[in-house]
């Protein structure tokens, strides 16, 4: 799928992850960007396999499994995936299928992760910081749940007693 530099850098524009992201190190990201197209019930990557790529859902939308069980579904307007793969260097801890004809806007983090020259420290700085937010957001979000599944729970001798 052949998108133009232009096309590229409105939609990195669009996605709030690159927010703070200087012009430079959008052009830089431009020039890496590929896009790749799914067909419904297509599966973009499997959980436990190596996963080399962060993808920012530009159109449709895709399931996220882990275990057989869906977590959540996210759509288009830039959502992200593959950003634990990123930061912790570890395989996929979900499996992401299309649930939509789906249009991704993929980076190659090993050839991120090759930009050591000086002049790529912040943009690689902003990458982890971008995907740092969004796990903080994400461990934010299931704290909340385990408090209210605390609090709604509580424990009498070995029996559970719901509210």
């Amino acid at each position: 799928m052949k998108i133009t530099l232009d096309k590229k850098l409105e939609l990195i524009n669009g996605i709030p992850f690159f927010n703070g992201f200087d012009e430079i190190d959008k052009m830089t990201l431009a020039e890496l960007a590929f896009f790749q197209k799914y067909e419904s019930k297509e599966m973009l990557f499997e959980q436990n396999s190596v996963n080399l790529n962060l993808y920012f859902i530009i159109n449709g939308s895709v399931n996220v499994i882990i275990d057989g069980h869906l977590v959540i579904t996210l759509s288009g307007g830039g959502h992200l995936f593959g950003e634990v793969s990123f930061v912790h260097h570890s395989p996929a801890n979900a499996t992401v299928v299309a649930n939509s004809k789906v249009v991704v806007m993929i980076f190659d983090t090993t050839k991120i992760n090759q930009m050591v020259e000086p002049v790529h420290y912040k943009l690689r700085m902003n990458i982890y910081r971008s995907c740092a937010e969004i796990l903080a957001r994400k461990l934010i979000y299931t704290n909340a749940i385990a408090a209210s599944y605390k609090h709604n729970h509580e424990k009498v001798g070995d029996f559970h007693l719901l509210d």
